[in-house]
């Protein structure tokens, strides 16, 4: 597996995941709203505390399909100066596809090589 198929593969697990995800209902007891300004609330708990619903306000589905986005676009600057055959331009593309892939060193599919 190439470092472009792994990010590509976890792109579609966080689209996939993200796409099933209802985060926006409407939650009384707490002010707290995700970067839509819709209000937010914790799936495993009727009350989350402050913290916990700001972590889902900060992460909410919005913003994960916007950093997925992100992503699809530096694979795609890479894939265009490889076929370009532009050393320098893949060469940096490619050290921004690391960084992005240590995000998922956890992954059992993740190569030490792309470190």
């Amino acid at each position: 597996m190439t470092l472009v198929e792994f990010l590509e593969a976890r792109l579609a697990e966080d689209e996939l995941i993200e796409g099933a995800a209802d985060w926006h209902a409407l939650c009384t007891y707490r002010d707290v709203k995700d970067s839509d300004g819709r209000y937010v609330i914790l799936a495993d708990s009727r009350y989350p505390t402050v913290e916990q619903a700001a972590h889902i306000a900060r992460y909410s589905p919005a913003r994960i399909l916007r950093q997925c986005e992100a992503t699809c676009a530096i694979i795609a600057e890479f894939l265009h100066f490889d076929a370009l055959g532009d050393l320098s331009g893949r060469s940096a593309a490619e050290n921004a596809l690391r960084q992005l892939a240590m995000v998922h060193a956890d992954h059992p599919d993740f190569a030490q090589e792309w470190i």
